[in-house]
């Protein structure tokens, strides 16, 4: 397919994107990344046509007008990504298994089975390392945003300041591919129970005890220990370090609240989590993403949020695991 047909070919499916009420903006060819602004907040200077009454970052650019996409779209093939919260969706992310946890699909199946109801069919996209991206109409009377690791391991919601690549864009980079529709049924509702998942408060647990000075006698530090600690945090460093614009304190927040899970499983020190989320965090400190105290904030208040849902273990790090 020449240059042409590609950007045509987005041209078209954005549009019809937008036909269908969902609104859209482009992503830097090849990258997750909005292409624009190329600005953030607190570098805002008002030149950017878009930004005369204030800083307009990707969300309040999406657009559902023909006009507007078409030009976006003229001179390159923007991968496309679809607002979530304008367009009225809430999506289930799944993704798949890492290291010693079970992928989305399989937490999901467990939500499902637990609950005695199962998710409807719905509109359905594959992404480049085997996910999936569920597409549900959100309740108009509830006001859902975003979560990572809420429902369990595996599973991230968008939906209120959340965006999803759409198809048929293609990223590149170790991770990349092509987004794919799999399933072209209609978004259906997404159901009570699980949007009662979201909004129900989940039961907070003690959390004072251990959190310096040496592992919990309960899971000793093995190497098998030691090493799913490191993968993990390694994980959410990658996490920090690769967010997109638009996407970078939240994805502070979700891997403060993962690394919170591990404190709070007493297998991670919260001193030396702090320390590897902030370390993580400075190179959009640099760039003016966030400053260094906001940056503190997140973090402490993802790792409270974490420490207070403690992560279930994998059956093999347990004592006595073959």
């Amino acid at each position: 397919m020449t240059r042409r047909d590609q950007r045509q070919r987005l041209l078209d499916t954005a549009l019809a994107y937008a036909e269908g009420g969902w609104p859209v903006f482009p992503l830097r060819p090849g990258a997750k990344r909005p292409a624009a602004p190329n600005h953030t907040a607190a570098t805002c200077d008002g030149s950017d046509r878009f930004c005369a009454d204030g800083h307009s970052g990707w969300e309040r650019r999406a657009t559902t007008d023909a006009d507007r996409i078409t030009t976006a779209w003229r001179h390159r093939p923007y991968g496309i990504a679809i607002a979530t919260g304008p367009a009225g969706l809430l999506v289930v992310d799944l993704d798949p298994a890492k290291d010693d946890e079970p992928s989305g699909a399989q937490t999901l199946a467990e939500l499902e089975e637990r609950n005695g109801q199962h998710l409807p069919p719905t509109w359905t996209v594959a992404t480049p390392r085997g996910g999936r991206h569920l597409y549900y109409r959100c309740p108009a009377v509830t006001r859902l945003g975003n979560t990572c690791g809420r429902l369990g391991p595996g599973i991230d919601t968008r939906a209120v300041g959340g965006y999803v690549v759409a198809p048929p864009t293609v990223t590149t980079g170790p991770d990349g591919g092509e987004y794919w529709l799999v399933d072209d049924h209609p978004p259906a509702d997404l159901p009570h129970w699980f949007s009662q998942l979201l909004t129900t408060p989940r039961r907070r647990v003690q959390t004072t005890g251990r959190r310096k000075g040496g592992p919990s006698p309960s899971i000793p530090q093995t190497d098998r220990v030691r090493r799913y600690v490191a993968r993990a945090v390694a994980g959410e460093q990658l996490r920090i370090t690769t967010a997109p614009t638009g996407q970078r304190n939240h994805s502070l927040f979700c891997a403060s609240v993962a690394l919170g899970q591990l404190v709070g499983a007493d297998i991670l020190d919260l001193a030396d989590a702090e320390h590897q989320l902030l370390t993580a965090a400075q190179a959009h400190v640099l760039v003016g993403a966030y400053s260094q105290s906001q940056a503190r904030a997140t973090i402490l208040s993802g790792l409270r949020r974490g420490t207070s849902e403690p992560r279930e273990l994998p059956a093999s790090l347990m004592p006595g695991a073959a």
